[in-house]
């Protein structure tokens, strides 16, 4: 009789190669998503740059960087939606009205900006990308787009080289107050009462210098979006000692307060989803990656100060 032989792999076998093939993607895995983090970090320092560069442009065109409207008892629409000229999107910013409220009626032209997802405004190391406010639902039962990236309206805590408390405006009945010495504020001096002109911040209001000076930070760190969720449409801007969407103060480490309903909206932690810190806009138009783990009152408040002579020397 002729002798056959089995073509075929043992079972033994069989789980070698499956082992194999497991270690090998446990280790491929890894570098996977590190360059895939790199190219998100790299695109979220490009959309920063973006904006800088565009609010500088505004600037030239304005004589200052974005002034608030002060609207009675709603919320105007925010620096977001005035530098869209300046990042390629003329037609939707010319279609907003400032003289409205960014949200109030579901009609609103300024409402319905918030369809529009704008990749600038969203960094893509964050998946939240939407509002998580009832009230930013849109006529077609959608929910606004989100932004991750706010203004600094300055630092709230004691300045540690005059050892004086920084400006804040408001009683702060609501949503925490709104800081003054940075260079997007919602009025750039200390004030009891609304006023009919927010004043703007000017290059030259900028005595600590524009390299020392945060303009715009990451805000889209996990956590945010957990309940009841931090995360407002983009065109939102601000209200008279209440809610400052598009801006915040700066008083806490990156990603440690959460938002606490209708208490401290204003308040809550810059931060990101980049390993160790978060990419920052300064005044001069850089991005930089500041460290979590930088120094709250040495470091972090004397950056959010516009004007208030401290000295940072390492960060």
């Amino acid at each position: 009789m002729r002798k056959t032989n089995r073509i075929g792999f043992t079972l033994i076998e069989l789980l070698v190669v499956i082992a194999i093939i497991a270690i090998l993607i446990g280790l491929l895995l890894p570098a996977v998503q590190k360059v895939r983090e790199a190219a998100n970090k790299m695109k979220c320092t490009n959309n920063l740059k973006q904006m800088g560069l565009a609010l500088h442009s505004y600037h030239d065109n304005n004589q200052s960087f974005p002034a608030n409207k002060s609207l009675v008892g709603v919320t105007s629409i925010g620096w977001h939606v005035m530098i869209l000229p300046y990042i390629e999107q003329t037609a939707l910013g010319n279609s907003a009205n400032p003289n409205l409220p960014s949200y109030i009626t579901a009609g609103n032209v300024n409402r319905l900006l918030g369809g529009n997802k704008i990749s600038t405004f969203l960094c893509p190391s964050y998946d939240q990308i939407l509002s998580l406010s009832a009230i930013d639902n849109l006529p077609n039962g959608t929910m606004a787009y989100t932004m991750h990236y706010v203004g600094v309206a300055g630092p709230k805590g004691t300045n540690p080289t005059t050892g004086t408390a920084y400006n804040v405006n408001g009683p702060a009945t609501t949503q925490a107050g709104l800081a003054a010495d940075g260079i997007l504020p919602f009025h750039k001096s200390l004030s009891t009462t609304a006023p009919a002109t927010p004043g703007a911040v000017k290059i030259g209001d900028i005595t600590d210098g524009t390299s020392n000076t945060m303009m715009i930070a990451e805000w889209a760190w996990q956590g945010l979006e957990a309940t009841p969720g931090a995360l407002r449409a983009w065109q939102r801007g601000g209200l008279w000692d209440n809610d400052f969407p598009a801006c915040k103060n700066i008083g806490s480490s990156m990603r440690t307060v959460r938002y606490i309903t209708n208490t401290n909206h204003n308040d809550i932690s810059i931060g990101s989803n980049h390993t160790g810190g978060c990419n920052i806009a300064f005044g001069d138009g850089s991005v930089r990656f500041i460290r979590e783990s930088i120094d709250l009152n040495k470091v972090l408040l004397p950056l959010a100060s516009r004007n208030g002579g401290e000295v940072v020397t390492e960060y």
